[in-house]
């Protein structure tokens, strides 16, 4: 099994963290976050995975990261690099653009840097409707191929909140001055994933997102 480092280097990491860390202040002049605790993981390479149900997920994500003091390199899909200022930004976070089967290759040699790499399995923003029943709608298999050639520890998260904040579709965030949209973020640890099909370490961490979205407003072992 391939070995990784620890960490990235240090001028790289902290220059990721301040633009987290600025994306986080913004996001908090309209949305209030409950990321909970840091996960319980060594400070080596992880892999999170997450549903999708807004654009407002990359930049909840970035306010995340900030606030767990972990910095991370999203998996994004290519097309938002090309669109007027949040291809900029995406640049800025040090995202990883998604032009197929690739992008896996690209967040390995980025593993092998010392970072850790989120990925949303789904691909997409899903439409509510693929999502209401169990949470999480189709995904695709890469990242249990991931997970099992890297052999790196897995942390499942689900988000809710942002589906509300800005809606599928809609080209901006919904903006009411009297207001913050509340969003919430929760994780299990799942490790390192075992066996030699994708397809059963895909199944395995898309049930650990759909148990972290119906973590109760108390949790108690998902997140604490």
């Amino acid at each position: 099994m391939r070995e990784f480092p620890s960490s990235p280097d240090p001028t790289q990491a902290a220059a990721l963290g301040r633009v987290q860390r600025r994306v986080a202040r913004g996001l908090g002049l309209l949305a209030t976050l409950d990321a909970g605790a840091r996960p319980e993981v060594a400070d080596e390479p992880v892999i999170f995975a997450a549903n999708h149900r807004s654009m407002a997920d990359l930049f909840m994500a970035a306010a995340t990261f900030s606030e767990w003091g972990w910095p991370i390199r999203p998996l994004v899909a290519g097309s938002y690099f090309d669109r007027p200022g949040i291809g900029g930004l995406l640049r800025r976070l040090r995202c990883i653009p998604v032009h197929g089967s690739e992008a896996l290759d690209i967040a390995t040699e980025v593993m092998a840097e010392g970072w850790s790499v989120a990925i949303m399995p789904e691909g997409r923003v899903v439409p509510e409707s693929e999502w209401t029943a169990t949470g999480v709608g189709p995904a695709r298999p890469g990242i249990g191929r991931l997970a099992l050639t890297t052999g790196r520890p897995v942390v499942a998260v689900g988000v809710t909140g942002t589906e509300r904040f800005w809606p599928r579709g809609r080209n901006l965030p919904s903006i009411t001055p009297w207001r913050r949209f509340p969003l919430t973020v929760r994780h299990e640890v799942l490790g390192i994933m075992e066996g030699d099909q994708p397809s059963v370490a895909l199944e395995e961490i898309m049930a650990g997102i759909t148990r972290c979205l119906n973590v109760p407003e108390d949790p108690s072992g998902l997140s604490d």
